[in-house]
């Protein structure tokens, strides 16, 4: 009993100290705001109030501080470049923020060598892979151990056709960084593509890595269902269900397998799962058609197939099956 209450002070105690921190940096926001408005200039106070943004994870907001702050010194290549770093990280949000980073980086910054990455890293995504390279070999002699760099350089060669240069480089990758599960995951891919059976070594690697990261769970379910293997490809999915067990993607694959092993209960309600997700995916009723038929519940079946049709007029093989349809 008397461990029980401890227990539940020391958590009391730590949740309170969350929450009087979470006050504090609320009140360091609030009064640092209330100075800047006295003093708009300020740089210190901004790269405070900005720092204060990125420890609650509001980038956002940061990005507005980091606004202001290029604004007031556009010729100070720190501002510029955390300007257009913080453009790159928020770019899955909005896709003209990769323009906006680029756009920041497009003279030569060649004495401030954290741009000269950055940049490699936009030129790869606009297939500027000779200057991208030519960015990411300026910048490494001074930062050689940068895991990110090999990666990227390994990107390229792959993305050019050269396989080997881009394993030298993922392989370096993981030398200079371990944990780095992405690297492993293109070393995996680039064995696949090359018929290679050690691609299975790689996809290991990288759930060994991070096994709550659900696309080595998923890759690994798609190389195996690739080449037939369906009791690791099962396994895969499996694994990846327990973190996230609405994955559309890996219940659809497994509805896929059940059918092709007659497991046709077990597709219904991989494909139903589906569907529940996303209620307009024509193929998982007409997926799900098939395994009603092929049980004999075809009432169920010509509803599904009705319903492919209704999402998809163009899905032939539904109408077919709705025509063959006892």
């Amino acid at each position: 009993m008397t461990r029980y209450v401890l227990l539940v002070f020391l958590a009391f105690l730590v949740c309170c100290s969350e929450k009087t921190s979470m006050h504090n940096e609320q009140d360091s926001i609030s009064s640092l705001s209330k100075e800047l408005l006295a003093n708009p200039k300020d740089t210190s106070l901004l790269l405070k109030r900005k720092k204060l943004f990125l420890s609650q994870g509001n980038l956002e907001k940061a990005i507005l501080d980091q606004q202001l702050l290029f604004k007031l010194d556009s010729s100070n290549l720190k501002y510029r470049y955390g300007l257009a770093e913080m453009y790159f990280k928020l770019s899955d949000s909005n896709p003209n923020y990769i323009i906006n980073s680029f756009d920041l980086l497009s003279e030569n910054l060649m004495v401030y060598s954290p741009a000269l990455l950055l940049r490699g890293k936009l030129n790869y995504i606009f297939q500027n892979y000779d200057i991208s390279l030519k960015d990411i070999n300026a910048y490494l002699p001074s930062n050689p151990y940068d895991a990110s760099a090999y990666f990227y350089k390994g990107l390229i060669y792959k993305e050019t056709g050269n396989f080997e240069m881009a394993k030298s480089q993922f392989q370096t990758t993981v030398e200079q960084d371990p944990s780095f599960v992405e690297a492993y995951e293109q070393l995996a891919f680039i064995f696949d593509i090359e018929g290679d059976p050690i691609a299975e070594f790689y996809f290991d690697n990288a759930i060994s890595v991070d096994s709550s990261n659900l696309s080595s769970w998923y890759n690994k379910g798609m190389y195996h269902q690739s080449r037939g293997e369906f009791i690791k490809s099962k396994m895969a999915y499996n694994g990846l269900l327990r973190q996230d067990s609405l994955h559309s993607d890996s219940h659809f694959n497994l509805g896929y397998i059940a059918l092709l092993e007659k497991e046709f209960e077990v597709a219904v309600f991989h494909f139903g799962v589906v569907i529940q997700q996303r209620p307009d995916f024509a193929t998982a009723y007409f997926s799900r058609g098939l395994a009603f038929k092929n049980n004999n519940s075809y009432k169920q079946a010509k509803d599904d197939f009705k319903m492919a049709l209704e999402l998809n007029p163009q899905l032939n093989e539904a109408e077919k099956e709705l025509k063959n349809l006892p």
